[in-house]
């Protein structure tokens, strides 16, 4: 075979390798976290965003390079999950785009497709850091273009490439000082050199392709307008009753207390001097007759859910397999948003939710998943919660492939995008919805508290195996063994002293009983604001706390 050439099954080999290595190494990225807490999925996520890439090259018509570069692309792109897959996804895209309509192409010609790939990566992420995956991708390809002038054999100038890769990974503590204070290297930048060695060494070795299950594909469900638990009870309470109370932010509790026994699934929130009040119930009348005794009542809602689950009965029946169609619906704007947990998931739902897509924290939904969720909404335009910091490029990823109005409200918590919720407005439109709940997004503060998954030192901190962390603003506020002194450690930097409301969403093993006496215990502490503590069942965190 020529040497300064690369064909279609070259490159095929690169993926098919490339997705091997990360397969094999994909738990030691996630360990390069600078946090010790179980939330590095670097490696899980860039596995699958090159799981779905090679599953499409089964689809591949044609062996040219040009036909290979678009299958990984589309697959990449639907596949993508959290920012490391997203910026994965653009190398690839951006890599393919060079080599649109090609059989073949030469050595230095992929080595400028690769300097065409950093540069859609970059332009891809609003606002690059330099330290990052990009800045190794970009290092990488200073190394091809380097070797590529005065070789033409493929794994020679590859070798070169990754070489200069790893020396620029080495520099990445140097640039980010998080990085440093962790005593770690970039995972997305390592996690990109582990697939780029995996490919360089399938060309050697004619490395076949792994298998991916449809387990390790990972299709997320998007979960339907109402619950499985409302879908299959027999409805005790019918009316879903919500409203706008304008009165005191102070009187939530003595609220509650007054219409609580008269329903279930009550959520309460204050938006600036409105309350915004969800229940369940047979008696909305009576709810509405004693809320009105401290304010004035504003957008009543009220809606029979029995009629509400035999449309979506109906719907689906008529649906059967057929795929999702963006014909927006008829209401105005709907809202999609991305949980974890009962508990969380129910609480969106009844703040009006449409579609909730199952992820977070150390399992990102990807790309396909959002363009799935916001195709199934019915509405004419639609907004996006991502609740997580590593999920809002998924989302605009997604929105960019979509036809109808989306806009992606930059949520970065769950408690923040609750917070968005008590905002939205169904009788305003799409921009001024977006305005409110971005503003709304400034306004609450949102910790975690969860625990170590291996031995560190962070600052003057010294963090065991197992220890209780508690984290705000990107930093370790506590660490211990006692949750509850960690949870008010953690509000002790968190609460100031116009704050008025403590929420605390409980996690997925944490008792009733236990979530209640530290509830008490902030109450105590905090006699001034309201405490409210609501059980959200959600993985990886003991408690997600916001201060408002």
């Amino acid at each position: 075979m020529d040497h300064d050439v690369v064909t279609g099954e070259q490159v095929r080999q690169l993926f098919l390798g490339g997705l091997a290595a990360i397969a094999e190494h994909q738990k030691e990225i996630d360990r390069l976290n600078v946090f010790p807490v179980p939330d590095g999925d670097t490696g899980r996520n860039m596995y699958l965003t090159m799981a779905a890439a090679v599953k499409e090259l089964d689809k591949v018509n044609g062996v040219g390079i040009g036909s290979v570069g678009e299958a990984v692309a589309r697959g990449s792109l639907l596949g993508a999950r959290g920012n490391s897959g997203v910026i994965l996804s653009q190398l690839i895209r951006g890599l393919a785009d060079s080599m649109k309509g090609k059989e073949r192409i030469s050595v230095q010609e992929f080595a400028q497709a690769w300097q065409n790939a950093v540069s859609s990566a970059y332009r891809a992420v609003i606002k690059p850091v330099e330290g990052t995956m990009l800045t190794v991708a970009r290092g990488f390809t200073q190394g091809m273009n380097e070797a590529a002038v005065s070789s033409g054999e493929l794994k020679k100038v590859l070798a070169h490439a990754i070489q200069r890769g790893y020396q620029t990974l080495r520099q990445t503590p140097e640039m980010l000082p998080a990085l440093k204070k962790a005593g770690v290297v970039d995972a997305g930048g390592k996690g990109l050199l582990v697939i780029l060695e995996g490919g360089l060494q399938a060309l050697g070795d004619g490395m076949l392709q792994p298998a991916v299950s449809d387990r390790q594909q990972e299709i997320n469900v998007v979960t339907p307008l109402l619950s499985p638990n409302e879908a299959e009870d027999d409805f005790t309470y019918l009316y879903c009753t919500e409203f706008l109370l304008k009165a005191s932010p102070s009187q939530i509790q003595e609220i509650k207390k007054e219409i609580e026994g008269l329903g279930g699934s009550l959520v309460t929130g204050n938006v600036e001097d409105y309350i915004k009040v969800h229940i369940h119930t047979n008696y909305p009348g009576r709810i509405l007759d004693r809320c009105q005794r401290y304010g004035t009542l504003h957008n009543i809602q009220i809606s029979n859910m029995r009629d509400q689950y035999e449309e979506s009965r109906t719907g689906e029946e008529e649906k059967d397999d057929a795929p999702p169609v963006e014909d927006g619906g008829t209401a105005e704007v709907g809202i999609v948003a991305v949980a974890a947990g009962e508990g969380i998931k129910n609480i969106l739902l009844n703040l009006g939710v449409a579609r909730i897509i199952e992820g977070g924290q150390t399992m990102n939904p990807p790309v396909e998943d959002f363009i799935q969720a916001i195709a199934e909404v019915p509405a004419r335009q639609v907004i996006v919660l991502p609740n997580n910091k590593n999920l809002v490029m998924a989302a605009e990823q997604a929105k960019q492939m979509i036809s109808r109005p989306v806009e992606i409200v930059p949520s970065t918590s769950i408690p923040a995008g609750i917070s968005a919720l008590l905002a939205f407005n169904d009788s305003l439109n799409l921009e001024e919805n977006v305005k409110r709940m971005c503003q709304q997004l400034e306004c609450v503060k949102t910790g975690e508290v969860t625990y170590a998954v291996r031995d560190a030192v962070i600052g003057d901190q010294r963090i065991k195996e197992g220890d209780i962390v508690a984290i705000y603003r990107g930093e370790v506020v506590a660490s211990g063994s006692s949750l509850e002194e960690a949870v008010l450690a953690l509000l002790e930097r968190m609460v100031e002293e116009r704050d008025e409301l403590v929420t605390l969403y409980s996690g997925a093993g944490v008792e009733l009983a236990e979530m209640e006496r530290i509830a008490n215990r902030i109450r105590d502490a905090y006699p001034d604001v309201e405490v409210d503590a609501q059980e959200g069942g959600q993985p990886v965190y003991y408690f997600l706390i916001s201060v408002e």
